[in-house]
Order: structure tokens, then sequence, then C-alpha cells
């Protein structure tokens, strides 16, 4: 070794470039192979943190145009509405190439009827006045044309808060452009529903006596329609003799035997069902519903609905901590649940708020005037408690649970085919979800516009998994560009300096084979020197390789800095997962294999150069070195 290392030590210029260029390989091999283990196990330990999932809407085909009279601008109002030849059915997003973990499924949400359980509209307002929606007899205070606010006294509250009775409230037959005029010695029968603010005379006088201060402005009645609000699956609402018909009936002798009243009673039997309505939202996967995708809902107490429960329908659910507080059940109890209606267009949210208020319907029978009947009863064991966290009101009625909600197995109703269907409509990204594999969106937008449907539009959420991926994928590029990099130069450096450092000491092998010496003396005296400086400056490299891969971070390997909200087919990262880098174990092991390599990869292709010396006669390598 001696010998050897004094013999390259008169050449050090090329043995110091030996040694700096082995350093270098010896880097760019060890980051390359580095950053690609820790950007696979980045990857690798945040694979199963991710979930993406798509939300379907439905774009109409047209939009029907309506007019409504408004009497308080004295004018007809435009009304758009959406027009769809028919709606998707979920079955129709299973075309060639698509892959779902969960769904796709359309969800509906259900009234159950359960006065025996207190809601929570009632636990938050126990006293309140139900003043929003009742049935009464009343009388105006004169003679009058209910075109504008007018006010009228309740002789007698029909359905409804009776504390009503007795009051004089404001009036207006606010949606019809001929109203007819009442007397004031007569009495009228109506089923009336609050509105909006008073107008016309009774607005200007109410400023007038408030001088220069705020006027007291009070809300108006307006009637309410007597039809039922039943529709049939494609979207067409029951036939009914009601619909489109008069609102306001003098109060005769007999009246309540006649179709009118028969109505109005029937209204009275339903009408404050509403208040004992509890949602319930049948699924095949938590995560498909947006507010626990988002994280708004989460479970505070107990455990998931499993995989295996949603597969088999099992009479398990989530029920909300507000409505097992306000009745003492706790985790593991039964509840009772009593479907009495469908709605097929909204999400439980959108009718019920989480501040307790809830928008539903004052008429709960169907065409014929005649009381709606639950049409499946169950008992479900609660194995989650959640509790939801909403920012605003705009996040309530959209994407969050409603209040009371129910979380059901989809499969656990058996009459889920939309019975007693109040509303119907088209997918919307309320209501149409599904899960993918990760990483599998650009493929599933590939399938589905080979599908030959277009009138369907695709929201995708992954958590950030799209940039992270992206990321990840450019630290491996970046990886296999160094590895390659540092593999081609150590490859033609190892060549070419064993060519210097070996094949053309031929003259010195020669020598010291005439001396006596023997193939493996030979070997060693010229291998050592060669195969040290190989070894010093692999471990030099690879160590510096370590080093510097802890700079290149796998965690801002993910980060956007573009806004992707209103890119078309971009993932959208709610509920983005964070990812901490992963420092992957044995990072020095990595160093030590990498240097043995290299070590060894000289040492074969020093070995082999060398025995192409060893081969020939000393006499003729010497001739050949007197040629030179």
């Amino acid at each position: 070794m001696k010998n050897s290392l004094k013999q390259m030590m008169r050449t050090p210029v090329k043995t110091a470039l030996f040694l700096a260029l082995t350093v270098l390989a010896a880097l760019l091999i060890t980051l390359g192979a580095s950053v690609w283990v820790k950007s696979y196990t980045t990857m690798a330990a945040y694979e199963d943190r991710f979930i993406t999932i798509g939300t379907v809407r439905q774009v109409p085909g047209a939009f029907e145009q309506t007019l409504q009279w408004d009497a308080e601008q004295q004018s007809y109002q435009l009304i758009k509405k959406e027009q769809f030849t028919s709606y998707r059915r979920a079955e129709e997003l299973d075309f060639p190439g698509a892959v779902y973990l969960s769904g796709p499924e359309v969800r509906a949400y259900y009234g159950s009827y359960t006065p025996e359980y207190v809601k929570m509209w009632k636990s938050m307002n126990p006293d309140r006045v139900r003043s929003s929606f009742v049935i009464v007899e009343f009388s105006p205070l004169e003679d009058c044309v209910p075109g504008e606010s007018v006010q009228i006294k309740i002789t007698k509250v029909v359905g409804g808060d009776k504390r009503l009775a007795d009051n004089v409230v404001w009036f207006c037959d606010h949606k019809n452009p001929e109203p007819e005029a009442l007397s004031q010695d007569r009495t009228y029968v109506a089923a009336l529903c609050s509105y909006r603010y008073i107008h016309g005379t009774a607005l200007q006088k109410a400023y007038e006596e408030a001088g220069m201060g705020e006027p007291r402005i009070d809300l108006e009645y307006i009637p309410y329609p007597l039809d039922s609000e039943i529709f049939y699956p494609d979207g067409s609402r029951a036939e009914d003799a009601f619909r489109d018909g008069q609102e306001i009936f003098e109060l005769t002798d007999g009246f309540y035997e006649s179709d009118a009243g028969r109505r109005l009673l029937a209204m009275t039997e339903t009408m404050e069902w509403g208040y004992d309505i509890q949602p319930v939202t049948g699924t095949g996967e938590t995560c498909l519903l947006m507010p626990f995708y988002n994280g708004d809902s989460f479970i505070r107490e107990g455990r998931d609905i499993n995989r295996e429960e949603y597969e088999a329908g099992s009479k398990v659910c989530l029920a909300p901590k507000t409505f097992m507080e306000n009745n003492g059940l706790t985790l593991g109890d039964k509840v009772t649940v009593r479907l009495l209606f469908t709605n097929g267009r909204k999400n439980a949210g959108r009718d019920f708020w989480l501040d307790g208020s809830f928008s539903c319907s004052a008429a709960y029978f169907d065409e014929n005037g005649e009381a709606l009947v639950p049409f499946e009863t169950s008992e479900y064991t609660v194995v989650g408690i959640y509790d939801t966290v909403a920012e605003s009101m705009d996040a309530v009625s959209t994407y969050t649970s409603g209040s009371d909600e129910l979380i059901v197995p989809l499969k656990s109703i058996k009459e889920r085919e939309g019975r007693n269907l109040m509303d119907v409509g088209p997918m919307t990204d309320r209501t149409a979800s599904f899960r993918i594999p990760n990483g599998t969106i650009e493929e599933f937008q590939l399938g589905f516009a080979q599908s030959g449907i277009d009138d369907l539009e695709f929201t995708f959420y992954d958590m950030g998994y799209s940039a992270l991926k992206a990321g990840m994928d450019d630290m491996r590029n970046l990886s296999f560009l160094l590895l390659a990099s540092g593999i081609l130069l150590a490859g033609l450096l190892l060549v070419f300096f064993s060519h210097l450092f070996i094949t053309k000491q031929a003259k010195r092998t020669a020598i010291e084979r005439s001396l006596g010496m023997g193939s493996m003396q030979c070997r060693w005296s010229m291998l050592s020197g060669f195969l040290l400086l190989v070894l010093f400056g692999s471990i030099i490299g690879s160590l510096a390789g370590i080093r510097a891969s802890a700079d290149v971070s796998a965690e801002n390997a993910g980060n956007t800095y573009f806004d992707t909200a209103f890119t078309v087919g971009a993932a959208h990262a709610a509920n983005e997962v964070a990812v901490e880098e992963v420092q992957p174990e044995g990072q020095w092991l990595l160093a030590v294999c990498c240097a043995t390599a290299l070590t060894a990869a000289g040492g074969v292709i020093a070995f082999v150069k060398m025995n192409k010396s060893l081969k020939k006669e000393p006499m003729q390598l010497l001739a050949e070195r007197e040629k030179e």
C-alpha cells in the first residue's frame, strides 16, 4: 500500500482530481438515493390519511321563467327556475373505467316523526309563541282590500299556538294581483304564514309616528296555499284540486263540512308535526357527507359506523351531541325512527339549522287531504355521538349537518325509494358524492369524458393529496436525476482513473514480477492505494450526501403556490392533511451501502484492469513500455 500511495503522490493533481470526483459521485448517488427514500417514506406514511371524494352537480338544460305578483313592489317579479328533462341517477355514473371505493350515491334525507323526543327547537325555545304559521278565523279592523299591509284581529286560532287568539296582526294578500275586498263585519278563515315586513300605507304611517327616530317595523302574514306538497319521482307535483285555488274563505254555517273546510282541518292535524320531525340521512360511508369530510362535524364519543355495518345495513347510527343530551340518552342507547316523508332535493342542513330553527312543510298530507302515515319504523343503536361546529349561517345552510340529524347506513332503510316524496330534484354537491382511490382524479375525468354524459359537473376534494403527490413526484424525478448522474460519473471516473493508475503502470507491474513478486502481491501493491482513495472519497461523499438530503424538504414539496379555487377540474384541499416530513430510519446505513457499493465497483473495475496486465509476460510489458 505504501508503494502504491507513493506512486500516486507523484501525480498529485491527478490524485486530487480523482479524490474530488469520487467525493462528488458518492455525494450525488447518496443524495439521490436518500431523497428517493425520503419521498417514498413520506408518501407511504400519509397515504392512508388522505381521502379523495367527488361531488356531482347536474347542469340544468334550460330555465323556466314565470311571473309572480309582489304587492310591495306593485309589479310582477320574474322568477327563474331550473329545467331538467330528467334527473340523473347514481347508476349512470357507473361508466367504463370508473373505480369507486364508496358510492356513487344520491342521498335524500328522511323526516322521522318522533314526538316523544325533545328536538333542538323545543329545547331552545320551550315557551316561545309559535307564530310563524297558524290557521285562524279573523276579521279586518276596517273594510279594506288587502293589496297592502292591513290590520286584522284573530278571533279564533283553529290550528297553531292558541296564545295568538285576540291578537291584532298585519295581513296582506301579497301574491295575488287582484285581491278580494274584506269587510269589517265578516269573519274569514285562512292558513297564514309570516312573510316580509309591512309595506304601503302602514309603513308610511309607522315612519310618520316615529318622527326623526327609527320606526318599529312589524312582519305581515300572507295566505298559505291548501294544496298537498307531495311529488312524483319524475319531479312533477301530485294532482290536487286546491292547487292555485282560493286561499281566503268567508266563514259561513257548515264551512268546516265543505271541501275547503276539511282541507283546513287536515292541515290543522299535521301543521305542527314539523316541530317533532327529526332528519335522518342514509349514506354508504360517513366521509361522503361533506360536514364530516370537512371536519365541521366530528365524532366526539364512541366510534364511526364501520364498513361492515354499512354493507350489511345494520341498525346503527351516529347521533348529535345536543339531541342525546336533550333526551338523556347515552352511547349504546336505542333511538326510534319513524320515517314520515322523503326529501330528495335538499340535505338536512338546508331545512334544519343549527340554531334550532327549521324550514319545513306545514302540509303533511297527500293530494286527497289524508294525513301522511310513517312508512317505516325502526330502532337504531347509537354507536357514535358527533358534534358540529359551524362558522357562519351560510355554512349551516349548505354543508353543515342539520340539527338533531341522525346518520344511518343507507341500506338499513328498506323503503328508501321515494316514499311520501315531499321534494325531488337533480344531483347537487350537497346530495351526490362518491369516493375514488387517491391519485385517480385524472383517470376518472378521462373515463367520464368518454361516457357521453354532458350535463354533470364534478368537484373533487383530496385533502391536498394531489399537491403532495405532485411534490413527491418532483422529488423522485430529482432523485433519479441525481442518482443517474452520480452513477454515470462514478463509472466514467473509475474507468478513466483506473486506466491512469493501473493500466498505465504496466512497467511497474513488470518490474515487480521480474523481482519475484507473486500475482497477489502485485495486485495488492497496485490496487491498495487506488481502493483506499475510492473508499476515502466514497465515505466523505456519502456523509455529505446524507447531510445535504436533510435540506431537501418533503414537507415543502406539497405546497401549492397559486390559487386553484376557480380552476376547472382542480382538486380542492378541504380539511387538508398536515404533512410532516418523515425522516427515514437507517440513513447512515444508506451512506454505508453507497460507499461500499462505490468502493466495490472501483475494486471490480481495477481488478479487471490489473488482470489484463498480469496475463501478459513481464518482458512483453517492458517492450510495450519502451515502444510508448
